[in-house]
């Protein structure tokens, strides 16, 4: 699979819920497990990189999805340490979905501030199995089936004059599972469902009494739910002034025209959470939304205390 690294400026923040979340600190890392949700922050005063694992398996499909309030750089990186390809991304967010994962083990990704803005961010990371598998050949062909340890898998193969038999399964190890093939009926073979309790790739061979007779089938693939973590990765964001960095200016300049309050500091420390939800939806203020960059100030002032 061809890689490239990838760094990206996200702006967009999104809430997730977490229930018995893992905590850690610091410039921080934290384990997903085989999935889950991660949630964080980073500082500006800090240069800090969050390191977020996740352990996949090859012939799963990734579904990512990751944004922040603040300009972010993310990095996905593969078990040998190589940034792995996510596409073209917009500049407000991460979003993958169906990616072929091509490799078994550790993935790692890294959050870090682009610029030396500050803010939180969210992670979701899922792998799934496609249940269905569609194969085709021709004669004596070897299927390579992947599988998560605990599933089951069963196939159903079909053919004309040429009678496609079910000859061989291997399990990853390489060790057989069928007593016997299983050989047609009515031009059809179908292996029942059979146990991979063993992760990895497993090999089904398929052969027909006419090398060249063509042959379709499909395997059938159930897979035991994957358990999901909940992680929280707090490290602290650095106090944000409603004097030094900004915070009153901007909610005088935008907001004070249509609402008293938003010109002193008492009047906003008051008032400003029942005035973030509007501010978020861009129906406040009505001559147009704040840019990302504002409402991710807001939000930083807040988190941090709302002082002077």
């Amino acid at each position: 699979m061809r890689q490239r690294t990838i760094v990206l400026a996200v702006l967009l923040s999104v809430s997730i819920l977490s229930s018995s979340p893992v905590r850690a600190s610091g410039d921080a890392s934290g384990s997903l497990g085989s999935g889950g949700r991660a949630k964080g922050d980073i500082a500006r005063d800090s240069g800090e990189t969050d390191r977020i694992t996740v352990d996949l398996t090859q012939g799963a499909s990734l579904t990512l999805r990751f944004s922040a309030g603040f300009q972010a750089t993310f990095i996905l990186t593969d078990p040998n340490g190589a940034p792995v390809d996510l596409g073209v991304q917009s500049a407000t967010r991460v979003r993958v979905t169906d990616l072929p994962v091509p490799a078994t083990g550790t993935y790692t990704a890294a959050i870090a501030s682009a610029d030396g803005s500050q803010g939180f961010y969210q992670l979701s990371v899922r792998q799934l199995w496609p249940r269905k598998l569609a194969i085709s050949g021709t004669g004596h062909t070897r299927v390579d089936v992947p599988m998560p340890p605990g599933g089951r898998l069963a196939a159903v193969v079909h053919g004309g004059a040429g009678e496609p038999e079910i000859t061989a399964l291997e399990d990853s190890a390489g060790d057989a599972l069928l007593a016997a093939p299983i050989v047609t009926s009515g031009h059809t073979a179908k292996l029942p469902p059979t146990d991979a309790s063993a992760g990895g790739i497993y090999h089904l061979t398929i052969d027909t009494a006419d090398p060249s007779s063509a042959w379709t089938g499909v395997v059938t693939r159930t897979t035991p739910a994957s358990p999901s973590t909940d992680l929280k990765l707090s490290n602290g964001l650095a106090v944000v002034s409603y004097f030094n960095d900004g915070v009153g200016t901007l909610l005088a300049r935008r907001c004070g025209h249509c609402h008293g309050w938003a010109s002193s500091y008492g009047g906003a420390r008051s008032y400003i959470r029942h005035a973030l939800g509007r501010i978020v939806s861009g129906s406040m203020p009505p001559d147009g939304p704040l840019a990302r960059a504002d409402i991710a100030l807001i939000r930083a002032w807040i988190a941090t205390g709302r002082a002077r």
